[in-house]
């Protein structure tokens, strides 16, 4: 099990590999995830969320910038491909007993660089 600031690296990793089981030991039994979709409320609905709507599009892809700490608070700006676009969100997490507690995700514009040099 991964502890602190750990857990959001996993959750990245977790999604990126489509990994449902994984996902789900990050997030705290009463964990709520907050996007655009709407609020989901315990592991399990979030476990729906990911498997039933989120891993059904092809191209979900979050590349995460650097992590900003703030005690048992993180944020990160990420770049989301997903549905052919790739958009800029904002995650802000909350850590408790080193697992996730919380998760906000906040849409952003979509970018019309590729991000690479």
């Amino acid at each position: 099990m991964t502890t602190g600031v750990e857990a959001v690296s996993a959750y990245f990793a977790a999604i990126r590999a489509r990994d449902v089981d994984a996902l789900g030991a990050l997030f705290t039994e009463d964990a709520e995830l907050v996007s655009a979709v709407g609020t989901f409320s315990g592991r399990d609905a979030i476990i729906s969320f990911y498997r039933d709507l989120a891993f059904e599009v092809d191209d979900l892809w979050p590349e995460p910038g650097p992590l900003i700490v703030d005690g048992d608070r993180v944020a990160v700006e990420i770049r989301l491909r997903m549905g052919g676009t790739t958009t800029l969100v904002g995650d802000v997490f909350t850590l408790a007993r080193g697992r996730i507690a919380r998760v906000a995700i906040y849409n952003g514009p979509p970018v019309t660089d590729t991000g690479t040099d």
